[in-house]
């Protein structure tokens, strides 16, 4: 994570910069995989005004502040931050909400390859997790594996009643299979 704490006709002292950083780290444990985090802090005639912004590796959060002090436009541009959020986790959860009619069960066969590694004759089947499979979007089954941290997520499109597996790639980038 690569903070950049930036003064527009204002010295940052360090004490400021401990504080940002106290209040970023603090903010990032919510988020996976934070990127960059670019915090600019200036004056305008009386007005401190503090501006945050994270970007993760689906989605960019900014927040602002603007009082009579520093540390106070910190604490106020962190706080927009918490809740967008909570909004963001919320509509995750709301989403994941099974719906009873629509819910179907899957039997996953996840094997184990480090194990497996050193057995190139027999293969043994090292771990079964049995999931239930939810309808959603190819852009709400994304999040939710970012959200979750997965390197991969078996969901039931909402538009084909298929299910379907999306993968993160080595470039970066999303894969979906479908049968």
């Amino acid at each position: 994570m690569n903070i950049h704490i930036t003064g527009k006709r204002i010295d940052v002292t360090d004490a400021m910069k401990e504080y940002v950083e106290k209040k970023i780290t603090k903010l990032a444990k919510n988020l996976t995989d934070v990127i960059d985090v670019n915090v600019t802090m200036h004056l305008e005639r009386y007005r401190h005004v503090a501006e945050i912004t994270i970007s993760a590796h689906h989605l960019t959060v900014r927040g602002k502040g603007d009082t009579t002090d520093m540390y106070t436009s910190i604490d106020m541009a962190c706080a927009r931050i918490e809740k967008q959020l909570a909004r963001y986790r919320g509509r995750i959860q709301a989403r994941r909400a099974p719906r009873a009619e629509k819910l179907a069960e899957a039997t996953m066969t996840v094997y184990d390859h480090q194990a497996l590694a050193g057995e190139a004759d027999t293969r043994v089947v090292v771990k079964v997790d049995k999931i239930s499979v939810k309808p959603m979007a190819i852009e709400e089954a994304v999040m939710e594996m970012d959200l979750l941290n997965q390197d991969f997520l078996v969901f039931k499109n909402a538009e084909t009643d298929e299910v379907n597996v999306i993968y993160h790639r080595r470039d970066g980038d999303v894969g979906l299979i479908e049968p």
